[in-house]
């Protein structure tokens, strides 16, 4: 036993290793052709139960927006999109890139995450209450294909959200079902649970790549409908 147990410690950190060989010949594969072929809602399920709370990560760790990486990003998605765009903000926590867009005059925002502090934070916000955002608890996934064919033109996320979704949910095949116009998504191409060859999967899905701008330790992805 005692050996069993060392032997899957050594596999989990191997597996799991930041090392950029180990990433790009191993993990990388599996995830993006492997794994991609098993069911994903049962390891989700459990995946999101530490999301759900803040007995381990805290709301107001996405509340900040006046850095320069923060503001990077929100200029991006202010100068790609237009204020009559309908924009899904993807594990928006507490809406701090919603509340952006919504003091740039943008008033047809939708927000999901699976943490229910996060949502009523963002619910008795002045942003929300004057109108023009709509967010719900949700775990992400169930909430993307519960959404109808076309029925937002831009869908967002900033990091450590898609990184994290098992590579059984394609979310890129549901992005390009529910998206009229596509999506900017700032991620880490290499890090995180389930690193892909994320580039190979957006164009395998019907998208054209925009932009691909590196900032930090993350990627700026714009990528349109075909």
């Amino acid at each position: 036993m005692f050996f069993k147990n060392k032997l899957k410690k050594y596999l989990i950190s191997f597996f799991f290793s930041d090392n950029y060989l180990i990433t790009f010949l191993i993990r990388k594969p599996i995830n993006t052709w492997i794994l991609s072929r098993f069911p994903y809602k049962n390891f989700s399920l459990k995946a999101s139960k530490i999301w759900e709370d803040q007995s381990v990560y805290r709301i107001g760790s996405y509340e900040e927006t006046s850095s320069n990486n923060i503001q990077k990003i929100i200029n991006y998605v202010l100068g790609a999109t237009n204020k009559q765009d309908v924009i899904l903000d993807i594990c928006c926590n507490q809406g701090r890139f919603l509340k952006a867009l919504h003091h740039n005059g943008y008033r047809s925002l939708l927000g999901v995450d699976i943490m229910k502090d996060a949502i009523i934070a963002l619910q008795q916000s002045k942003e929300y209450k004057s109108g023009g955002i709509s967010a719900e608890t949700n775990l992400a996934q169930d909430y993307i294909l519960e959404m109808d064919n076309n029925s937002i033109d831009y869908a967002i996320t900033v990091s450590a959200t898609i990184e994290l979704f098992h590579p059984g949910f394609n979310i890129f095949k549901e992005l390009y079902r529910i998206t009229r116009k596509g999506f900017i998504f700032v991620i880490d191409e290499n890090g995180q649970a389930f690193p892909r060859f994320y580039r190979y999967l957006i164009k395998k899905n019907n998208f054209k790549l925009i932009s691909t701008l590196k900032h930090k330790n993350v990627t700026i992805i714009h990528a349109l409908k075909k």
